[in-house]
């Protein structure tokens, strides 16, 4: 017993006299370096978002994070940065949703022609549960949702009058890589070219596509506008993003600092949110001054109906491989 005492008294005393250098250690580490990788320009929703992602991490948790912000691909591409987050070369993205479907089909959804009457249904049912467990559907895969970030509603733009769907065939237009945006187009008799987001102005301006489809603030800020003759607004599918990062490197850090982050893009995402609906607005407005607003077309509720209509068979052609249930969710909200 007596030597049980000893030791428990050897044990505290090494104890007091070592917390100091344990302090000093732990002070002395490195600060957890977050870099995050996206493809758009800093003045976009996306690329404020992550700017204040990282004032608002660097202030709260100061020493402790440091983020780094790759804008523009300047790190990796969209079609890249998954592979890059498995790797550990970036610990966050925001890629455009139509990348997941690799990880996961179900967040296909979102890619399905006129599911989504507006940014508001889009909302309604990104807060439902069905909306909340995409998040973490990718995880068998190593894969982390964090949030949804808004960028707006599609519309397309091309060389030739855009009205009613048959408008659209034998037209070349690029497009993200989705499975359900190629068979949206295909039906209809248009070709498709899955280009790079960086690399899209180029094929514009040599006449390599003959058109494309994107939200108001990516047209406007990559001057897409400026290489197309007409633009269409369809508002047909959401061009949204979901935060991500690595199971790994998620449940990995520090309980406190995952729950200071978590809150932080909570905060950011509903500012992201406000500045994508300001900047549709304003980059809508930029984009019909410099076209003209001949060149303008704005569906009637009878066009958008006909629209509908000719998409509906890409609904069933893929709500299998999403989920009925998924899909009737997105469509009931």
């Amino acid at each position: 017993m007596k030597e049980v005492r000893k030791f428990a008294l050897i044990f505290t005393l090494w104890s007091i006299l070592l917390a100091p250098v344990a302090g000093l250690m732990a002070a002395g580490q490195e600060p957890i370096k977050i870099r995050f990788s996206h493809v758009v320009s800093e003045n976009t929703p996306k690329g404020q978002g992550a700017l204040l992602f990282k004032k608002l991490a660097e202030e709260r948790l100061a020493g402790r994070v440091e983020v780094e912000v790759f804008p523009n691909s300047i790190r990796f591409t969209d079609e890249q940065v998954l592979l890059g987050l498995l790797f550990d070369d970036v610990q966050m993205a925001a890629p455009s949703l139509a990348k997941f479907r690799s990880f996961s089909d179900s967040i296909q959804v979102f890619d399905l022609p006129f599911l989504f009457n507006d940014l508001e249904q889009v909302h309604r049912f990104q807060s439902s549960e069905t909306g909340r467990n995409l998040l973490d559907s990718m995880i068998p895969r190593g894969i982390k949702g964090l949030s949804y970030w808004d960028n707006g509603m599609r519309v397309i733009s091309a060389n030739r009058s855009i009205r009613t769907p048959a408008d659209l065939a034998g037209l070349l237009l690029r497009i993200e890589p989705s499975a359900v945006i190629a068979a949206q187009y295909k039906s209809l008799g248009a070709n498709t070219f899955a280009l790079p987001f960086n690399r899209v102005s180029d094929g514009l301006r040599l006449g390599l596509v003959d058109g494309q489809e994107n939200s108001w603030s990516n047209i406007q800020s990559q001057r897409f506008h400026e290489f197309q003759d007409y633009l269409v607004e369809t508002n047909h599918s959401f061009q949204g993003y979901m935060v991500v990062t690595s199971v790994k490197f998620w449940d990995g850090l520090p309980a406190d600092i995952r729950e200071a982050l978590q809150q932080i893009l909570a905060e950011v995402s509903v500012e992201v949110n406000r500045i994508a609906v300001e900047k549709q607005r304003s980059s809508r407005e930029a984009v019909i001054t410099a076209m003209g607003p001949d060149r303008i077309v704005s569906l009637s509720d009878e066009e958008r109906a006909v629209w509908r209509q000719a998409m509906q068979p890409i609904w069933k052609e893929f709500e299998h491989q999403i989920g009925v249930e998924v899909v009737n969710a997105a469509a009931e909200e």
